[in-house]
């Protein structure tokens, strides 16, 4: 049978299919994933839409989302409280994965008004805080588990403009290993990376813990000193502390038990994470600027513990060079008993912007192994050390890291373990680090000599006049054990050459021993505390308050020997001989005792000193011969006894000497906090004042936390002596408070300083012109006040003289050193540079 269509049946049966296939070929088919971009961690059910109008969906748990549209688009819109909204292009009747990289905003959730009981939220973080010894980690008796530790840094916001610096083309390969994971996130360059795996020890009765790394790899370093703080015990945040220390500043835990204090919580939702039911609450800050943290967290419904928590610090909290710091952790319970960290990750950024270069450092952590309540062998505590490195942590090979390693690295991440190595090797380089070392250190590298300091090319003085130095040390290219150092300098007043010599020698690194010497001719300013700009620094010249015109001429020989018994105790065995002489105001006249009755112009002596220091668990970065000290949380303890030997090496005394010293930082949260310096001093037998206690005074416009800043030098001398130094850094816990001021992020301080001692009959009068000095007959004070932090550099004292400041002794003054000379004033001001957090 033949059935006949008509044309225009056919013509509207072709165009019903056609359309038909057009419309379907205009189907928009959009997946992907939604992240934080400081953490890289999902945001969960943030909102996404098609750009201009109401359709759209949720991401869920994991931030993962789909939309399969046939409205014309070319736009998607992704939103989410507590970030800024984000716009993507997107191409029409495609189907395509758009990737969300999220930028916080801090947020101001709006308030909610409870008509009946109690804010809900704050029942749940009353039995959260009510519960916290139960769920803490640490209250268990012992506990031992398994850490795998991943460090990165990379490079931020890398422009077109930066990458063609003339001074980056030998970098130009670089700009190739550029990653950018998300649609809109910019590109970032990773430069290094670091892996440690590591067992972790700890029991509380007796307290004890102790981390032992049985692998590191950190590229382009081989470094064991470094390898200890890229650990998980140096960088561990416990959300279960009131206090969270990071940067040396104190921030309230969101689970403190002063949390209501400072936190406002909000309930938003609950849902099952790993198939156990949660409450989601927010939480902000209940005032500006202190030093708090804004997120949210996860708590299981019946044993009241964190299950997850997602926060970064406060936006305008007080603290310098960080703009965004982010800190994701998460819990599992171990066996239904106990609650375990299983993920921590921390990310700082530091001093990024929206427009020009950033840096940002990111630590990912992951717990597993756990074993907890049984019992520990006791050996494994022993020794002062709380970080240990295996010594075949850093030969661990490929193989040991492919078994050991939590999660395997991806391919960005094995990439930049080459890309760091090749460029260590680049001259451009190494030229680059030699420019930074040389701004911080003061020394530039040329081939097997470090040149300088460069501070003490040019100075001046009453004495010498315009003084010219040149000076110098071998550096490690010549050797990692040996160091010969030198320098010469011309006085173009004096017309005198003034020189010096030394060496140093590393006997052992393990323990740390060394030995050396050192001869030095030259000028030098006695009575100035170790803090002070040395004699010659240019700075010095440039900001006297008065003449450099009681200055001595010394001739002094040191050896000495130094032995490194355990990390943070050691000591010093030195064999002294010096003379010295007076220049400019300064007289040592005649001797009025019947041994010295010829004129004497200078004084020797000869000395043995022994000195002990002590810092329990003091940690260290090591270079290849020098370190930096960064502290420990016990007062350093310094005792030093000196014997003066009359006719050994043509001394003229026999003296002993005793002096005690012990110094710390104490915090008082969230107070701020207190540096505190007490000193004992005894010197036995009759000396003349050179020898005696010069308590250091300050005649410069630099604040020096180490003298008197109100004291002249050669103003006071003691033959024994206590003396008590404190400043309270109350990190602007009071101006933070004040509108006006709270922008400026300016920091409160206050301090005093005190010195009280004696000076016998015997070492006043065995010189004939005594008056150079006076003994305190009553304590010495002072008290500062003063504001720091300003523009994140600059801090300003503001100082009172308490005592000696009557009539009658300001007309002894100018007796003893004339009517020219600058009186002790009653109040100055003082300035000081300093990079803090």
């Amino acid at each position: 049978m033949t059935i006949k269509i008509s044309k225009k049946y056919l013509l509207l049966f072709s165009f019903f299919i056609g359309a038909c296939l057009i419309a379907t070929a205009q189907i928009t088919n959009i997946s992907g994933t939604v992240t934080d971009v400081l953490t890289h961690e999902p945001v969960s059910f943030a909102t996404i839409t098609l750009k201009g109008s109401t359709i759209g969906t949720n991401a869920d748990i994991n931030g993962k989302f789909q939309i399969i549209t046939s409205t014309p688009t070319d736009s998607i819109v992704c939103s989410m409280l507590g970030y800024r909204t984000v716009t993507l292009r997107v191409k029409k009747g495609q189907t395509q994965v758009v990737n969300f990289s999220m930028k916080a905003s801090y947020y101001d959730l709006k308030e909610v008004e409870i008509k009946a009981g109690e804010n809900p939220a704050n029942v749940i973080v009353r039995n959260i805080i009510k519960h916290k010894d139960e769920n803490d980690p640490t209250k268990l008796e012992t506990c031992q588990y398994e850490v795998y530790n991943k460090v990165e840094f990379d490079i931020t916001n890398i422009s077109d403009k930066f990458k063609s610096k003339k001074i980056l083309k030998p970098f130009a390969f670089i700009w190739d290993n550029i990653d950018s994971t998300e649609s809109n996130s910019k590109p970032f360059l990773p430069f290094f990376i670091s892996e440690t795996m590591s067992d972790i020890y700890f029991k509380t009765n007796p307290k004890a813990k102790k981390e032992i790394i049985k692998g590191s790899k950190v590229s382009g370093l081989e470094n064991t000193s470094v390898t200890q703080f890229l650990g998980d015990m140096y960088q561990r945040i416990d959300i279960y502390q009131n206090y969270i220390d990071l940067f040396n500043k104190a921030f309230v835990s969101p689970i403190s038990d002063l949390g209501l204090l400072y936190y406002k919580y909000y309930l938003i939702d609950s849902t099952y994470l790993d198939n156990q039911w949660c409450y989601k609450l927010k939480f902000k800050p209940r005032r500006v600027q202190e030093l708090t943290f804004t997120g949210e967290f996860w708590t299981h419904d019946s044993t009241w513990a964190v299950k997850k928590i997602n926060m970064r610090i406060a936006q305008d909290a007080n603290i310098n060079w960080i703009d965004d710091m982010a800190i994701v952790q998460e819990y599992i319970r171990v066996d239904d008993k106990q609650w375990m960290l299983s993920k921590d990750m921390l990310v700082i950024d530091f001093a990024a912007r929206e427009e020009g270069m950033g840096f940002i450092g990111r630590k990912t952590t992951s717990y597993k192994k756990f074993i907890f309540n049984e019992p520990i062998n006791d050996a494994i505590f022993s020794g002062t050390e709380n970080i240990i490195v295996n010594d075949d942590a850093l030969a661990r090979t490929s193989d040991f890291w492919e078994k050991s390693r939590h999660d395997s690295l991806n391919e960005r991440e094995i990439k930049i373990y080459h890309l760091v190595d090749t460029i260590n090797t680049l001259p451009a380089f190494k030229t680059y680090v030699d420019i930074v070392t040389l701004f911080f250190t003061g020394y530039y590298t040329v081939g097997y000599f470090d040149l300088g300091p460069y501070y003490t090319f040019f100075s001046f003085n009453a004495v010498e006049g315009a003084r010219f130095r040149l000076s110098a040390r071998t550096s490690n290219k010549f050797s990692t054990r040996l160091e010969f150092n030198g320098g010469i300098a011309y006085g173009t007043k004096d017309m005198d050459f003034k020189y010096g010599i030394g060496m140093r020698y590393m006997i052992s690194r393990k323990p740390r021993q060394f030995f050396g010497f050192n001869y030095r001719d030259d000028v030098q300013q006695l009575g100035q505390s170790e803090n002070a700009f040395q004699d010659d620094n240019i700075l010095t010249s440039l900001f006297r308050t008065s003449p450099a015109n009681k200055l001595t001429h010394s001739v002094v020989f040191k050896t000495w020997y130094e032995m490194e018994w355990i990390p943070g105790f050691s000591n010093k065995i030195q064999l002294m001989r010096g003379n010295i002489s007076p220049l400019g105001a300064l007289n040592y006249s005649y001797y009025s005792d019947p041994e010295h009755t010829q004129v004497e112009e200078n004084i020797r002596a000869t000395e043995v000193s022994i000195n002990t220091r002590f810092l329990y668990r003091e940690k260290f970065i090591n270079g290849k011969m020098d370190r930096v000290s960064i502290g420990s949380a016990y007062p350093t303890l310094q005792v030093n006894v000196a014997f003066g030997i009359k006719d050994f090496m043509q001394g003229d005394f026999n003296y002993q000497k005793l002096m005690v010293k012990i110094d710390d930082q104490i915090k008082f949260k969230p107070f701020g906090y207190t540096y505190y310096v007490l000193q004992f001093g005894k010197i036995w037998q009759t000396v003349p004042y050179p020898l005696l206690e010069c308590h250091p005074g300050n005649e410069s416009y630099f604040y020096d936390y180490a003298a008197y800043n109100m004291m002249q030098y050669y103003e006071f001398v003691s033959d024994h002596y206590v003396s008590a130094f404190a400043t309270h850094h109350f990190d602007g816990f009071f101006l933070d408070k004040i509108p006006l001021m709270r922008k400026l992020k300016w920091r409160e301080l206050v301090g005093a300083k005190a010195v009280i001692g004696s000076l016998g009959n015997a070492n006043r009068e065995i010189l004939t012109n005594p008056n150079a000095f006076s003994s305190l007959t009553k304590p010495y004070m002072e008290m500062n006040a003063g504001v720091e932090n300003i523009f994140k550099i600059l801090r300003v004292d503001f100082i009172w003289r308490l005592t000696y400041i009557d009539d009658n002794y300001l007309e002894l003054y100018k007796e003893r050193f004339g009517e020219a000379a600058n009186l002790p004033s009653q109040f100055a001001v003082r300035a000081s540079l300093q990079l803090v957090f």
